[in-house]
């Protein structure tokens, strides 16, 4: 079932890692390789040392670990959030597209996407942008970002981006972002409704930014927000 995008009601616009997944699967392939440098850059970057940005960069380029091997690795971390196909399935029966928007590697987010979710499930995804690796036999040679706008703080800012796909696919479509974590915060302000888990949730708690809140992605379903004109 292919979305009608140009007649949508809504879209939506989907984290990966920590939301998607009930695990952050970029960070569990870093630290099972890399378990002191992935310990040290976190804690970098908790202490305001490096930013988001250059954490992605560190993490990553020259990493030692091939594309298949990356494939096969993430599906040991590869369970899925609670309630999320059926909650990719509800949208695709709806006809609302999903656009996922990741700080994460395209690589491992599309070997999780055809191991998990079902085929009607990933019929409602209508994009992908994320992070994207340039192998060189078994290692990351480069990280190639995903699109953002040059003067955002996050390497990618879910938030325009969001605003960039409605504005070129779904002019008339309200958006409610998805999201877990603090890349997810670029979303304040530029879309329509949240539904917010983890450290976005209490991020949004304590900018005072109004959200759905979800640990369960029936939640979201049962709000029936999706089903609002």
């Amino acid at each position: 079932m292919s979305p009608h995008l140009s007649q949508a009601d809504w879209i939506v616009v989907c984290d990966f890692d920590g939301t998607i997944t009930s695990k952050d699967i970029g960070n569990e392939l870093h630290q099972s390789l890399k378990p002191n440098e992935f310990t040290q850059l976190q804690s970098d970057y908790r202490a305001g040392k490096i930013s988001l940005k250059e954490l992605q960069a560190l993490m990553w380029n020259h990493f030692p670990m091939g594309q298949v091997q990356m494939k096969t690795e993430a599906l040991k971390w590869s369970g899925l959030r609670p309630g999320c196909n059926d909650f990719f399935e509800y949208c695709a029966k709806l006809r609302i597209p999903v656009f996922i928007a990741s700080c994460g590697i395209e690589t491992y987010i599309e070997s999780v996407i055809d191991h998990e979710l079902s085929t009607l499930a990933r019929s409602a995804i209508f994009a992908i942008e994320s992070n994207r690796a340039q192998f060189k036999g078994e290692t990351i040679e480069l990280l190639s970002p995903p699109w953002s706008p040059a003067d955002s703080p996050y390497p990618m800012d879910k938030g325009a981006w969001s605003v960039k796909m409605r504005t070129e696919h779904a002019p008339n479509a309200r958006i409610l972002a998805i999201g877990n974590g603090s890349s997810d915060r670029s979303f304040a302000g530029k879309v329509d409704k949240i539904a917010a888990t983890d450290g976005f949730r209490k991020w949004c708690d304590s900018n005072s930014v109004e959200y759905l809140s979800f640990d369960n992605f029936q939640e979201i379903t049962q709000s029936k927000l999706l089903e609002t004109k």
